[in-house]
């Protein structure tokens, strides 16, 4: 199994469960919802997800030096 280093932002309400930027060692290829399950978030909640600046889904596949941003839902008013 060939492991890959990505980097993590969290944005909003889950900032405060790990500092920011920080670099995951996962295996490669694995999905964003893999990630998300083993960060200890609500793999059921609804959250924006990016890959290098572009929007992505769940199932999307990280590879070395990708860049995960993972942004909660945005309320105001």
């Amino acid at each position: 199994m060939n492991t890959t280093t990505i980097t993590v932002n969290l944005f909003g309400t889950l900032r405060g469960k790990m500092k920011a930027d920080q670099k995951v060692i996962i295996s490669d290829n694995e999905p964003i919802r893999t990630v998300i399950e083993r960060l200890s978030i609500d793999p059921q909640a609804w959250y924006l997800y990016s890959v290098n600046g572009q929007q992505a889904g769940g199932d999307t596949q990280l590879h070395d030096g990708d860049v995960l941003m993972i942004i909660p839902p945005i309320s105001g008013g």
